[in-house]
């Protein structure tokens, strides 16, 4: 559940009271909580019943550029939204004349200029996105793609892709007995090939793709692009496999789970998309060679 913050000064002792029943106070008139939006919503309405002549501000997990945001009750701070970016403006910071009146707040200039320069920070935390498949084969000519899964860091959140993909003949033994994939799952919750591809790349679009063992994913999805008159994979690729060698020299072998071992990660590979790309974008944020590469 996403974490809250809300800060109080000068309120009542009831106020707090009520707070302490779902937050911790940390420090004077701070409190932290983890709860859903709802109870987040309900306490922060609460708050601004009951405050009185006091200030109160909240801050919270969000979907947008920076990946939080704020709400406050001081009559001294206006919050202004640049692009998804919101900002503090500190009213009687700076005067500025308008019509031989002093008006108080930033001018608009140097909003913008805060907004870009806000921007150029967001901008500089490394996007990028994992990918695994699972296949009935090793033989991109002859096998196909069952399982695809995705995991994507994109301006400091993550977010995730899966998807089973539906084919037209019996699964090898092998495969379900590594996979645990069967025909009854597939035919259950598999979609159409080229449904789940157009959803990946949407996914993926401008993103530099991370895998390990790069040839091996790249090929299968480009034959089954290709197949579909869907082009192929235009994305900057990165094969995490070489880094991980310049690093671990020494390594018995670079199969995903020795690898992950070397980097304390003591996970098994369970051979299902979504969660190997879990555990490969875990290895992307061990690996110093490849935050190097990315940032």
């Amino acid at each position: 559940m996403p974490f809250t913050v809300i800060t109080l000064k000068k309120t009542p002792s009831s106020l707090r009271g009520d707070l302490t029943k779902w937050m911790q106070e940390i420090d004077t008139g701070v409190y932290i909580g983890n709860f859903n939006s709802k109870v987040r919503e309900e306490l922060w309405k609460r708050v601004i019943e009951n405050v009185k002549e006091g200030e109160a501000t909240i801050c919270y997990a969000s979907r947008n550029e920076i990946g939080y945001d704020f709400k406050t009750n001081s009559k001294d701070i206006s919050i202004i939204d640049f692009d998804g970016i919101p900002l503090v403006m500190v009213d009687k910071k700076e005067k500025i004349k308008v019509n031989d009146q002093v008006k108080l707040g930033y001018s608009r200039a140097s909003k913008l200029r805060k907004a870009r320069q806000f921007q150029k920070q967001t901008k500089k935390s490394p996007s990028y996105v994992v990918i695994d498949i699972e296949t009935d084969g090793l033989d991109f000519n002859k096998n196909s793609i069952i399982e695809i899964g995705c995991v994507k860091l994109y301006n400091g959140n993550l977010e995730e892709f899966a998807t089973s993909i539906k084919i037209d003949h019996s699964l090898p033994k092998e495969i379900v007995n590594l996979t645990g994939i069967t025909d009854e799952f597939l035919e259950k919750n598999g979609e159409d090939e080229k449904e789940a591809l157009i959803a990946l790349l949407d996914f993926i679009k401008g993103l530099t793709i991370v895998n390990y063992g790069n040839n091996f994913d790249i090929n299968f999805l480009n034959k089954s692009l290709n197949k579909h008159n869907l082009g192929h994979i235009k994305n900057q690729t990165i094969d995490l496999m070489r880094y991980v060698k310049k690093e671990k020299i020494m390594l018995e072998n670079y199969k995903l789970e020795t690898a992950l071992k070397s980097y304390g990660i003591d996970k098994k590979v369970p051979h299902r998309a979504l969660a190997d790309a879990r555990l490969t974008y875990e290895l992307s944020t061990k690996v110093n060679f490849f935050k190097e590469k990315i940032k």
